[in-house]
């Protein structure tokens, strides 16, 4: 019982760690380092990998395991170690590369060790801390968590040191904490007060990307809900009238794209994203089968023309285009394939498992991370993002193969 709780509380730690919650940082006009300095960073990870490695060598059975099953996570992992032979920046790939497999071995200990919804719970602790810290920090003269250049003054950036950051943990934290509220009752007024503050703080980082996904992803609910119904007729109109609301939303937003931009502070190049991938482009079909290595483009040679040009550019602004800059076009189908099967599975979950708001969340953080993608890089990177996704990925592989496990156990008992 005491190393059960023992490991609850590694466990805990280790998610705080990478959420962000122990590396505060003030805006970075102010300090790029979090409180405390850069050593703080180096005692967080070193914390994070002395505690993995423990985990991982105290179930190393169920580590391989867990890692057999999630085939396409393990195989994209496999390409981006062996990227680091061709890579153009090999300092910068094996930099990248261990806040990665840290990653990896934390998605892989969590799906071994915790069910879907154990796992929510640790999440929304983990993101409902940083809502509060994010909350408490800026208000405190000397720290500095709202920003003060001319063009970003008055917008806050909370814990995370920029408001693009803050406004995207919050869609997070606000999505985490209104399902587990909607699921049940049990301090369903703290995950309320969690999803409100959150709320609030995208509002006061002024990121419309990150209202616009919430506002989406209480918007699909209803809609879900309709998929739980054993009529299979409602099934199909639900399904249908999701995807009918999905192409008219589009229809309307290209239709209408001056118009929305305009209303938002942006323009049609997305603040010169599209820009600049037509360049991003033209490297991608340089090295079109391997790429770069990985995270080695942006520090090599190879970037420095588009880098003279888009000086704001430290990655190509889309999720999709990175994995072909670091891996090429190879690397970027094994990830496909596995987006593909996760869909399915999460599909699967909504139409035929699920009872519960928070069982179709899996489905919803595919939404946010594609929609994230478009404009940000932030697949295969030692993100939140990423961790989101490997996490479930792995989880939902777990889950259903113990679902054919015990349906083949039934039918050897028949």
């Amino acid at each position: 019982m005491k190393f059960e709780r023992l490991e609850k509380l590694a466990t805990i730690i280790l998610i705080l760690i990478t959420v962000g919650a122990f590396a505060i940082k003030p805006v970075h006009e102010i300090s790029p380092n979090p409180l405390g300095g850069a050593a703080i960073d180096k005692i967080l990870n070193a914390s994070s990998y002395l505690i993995l490695f423990s985990l991982a060598m105290y179930y190393w059975k169920g580590f391989l395991y867990v890692g057999s099953k999630g085939i396409f996570q393990i195989l994209l992992l496999t390409i981006i170690l062996f990227s680091v032979l061709w890579s153009a920046d090999m300092g910068s790939s094996l930099t990248y590369l261990r806040g990665l497999i840290r990653i990896y071995f934390l998605a892989i200990y969590l799906a071994m060790r915790y069910t879907f919804k154990e796992q929510i719970r640790f999440i929304a602790f983990a993101l409902g801390t940083t809502t509060v810290l994010s909350i408490i920090f800026p208000l405190i003269p000397s720290f500095g968590g709202i920003h003060t250049a001319p063009e970003l003054a008055g917008m806050w950036a909370g814990i995370f040191g920029h408001k693009n950051e803050l406004g995207y943990m919050m869609a997070w934290s606000a999505g985490v904490s209104l399902h587990i509220a909607l699921s049940e009752s049990k301090h369903r007024w703290l995950r309320l007060a969690i999803f409100g503050l959150s709320i609030c703080l995208i509002i006061l980082s002024r990121s419309t990307t990150s209202l616009m996904i919430v506002l989406t992803m209480i918007g699909l609910l209803p809609l879900y809900k309709l998929s739980t119904n054993s009529n299979y007729k409602l099934q199909i109109i639900a399904i249908s009238f999701v995807l009918m609301l999905l192409v008219t939303g589009s229809i309307l937003i290209f239709g209408n794209a001056e118009t929305i931009v305009g209303t938002s502070g942006k323009d049609l190049t997305l603040n010169g994203r599209t820009d600049l991938w037509e360049p991003v482009i033209k490297q991608i079909l340089e090295r079109p089968l391997f790429g770069y290595g990985y995270a080695a483009f942006w520090t090599s040679p190879f970037a420095s023309n588009i880098r003279l040009t888009y000086e704001w550019a430290s990655n190509s602004h889309n999720g999709f285009f990175e994995i072909m800059l670091d891996l090429g076009i190879g690397g970027f189908f094994i990830f496909a394939i596995g987006l593909i099967r996760y869909f399915t599975m999460a599909l699967y979950r909504v139409v035929f498992l699920a009872k519960k708001p928070e069982d179709y969340f899996p489905m919803q953080m595919l939404v946010l991370i594609i929609i994230l993608n478009i404009s940000e890089a932030r697949l295969l990177t030692p993100s939140w993002n990423w961790f989101m996704y490997l996490t479930t990925s792995l989880t939902l592989t777990m889950e259903s193969h113990r679902a054919r496990r015990q349906a083949s156990l039934k039918l050897a008992q028949i």
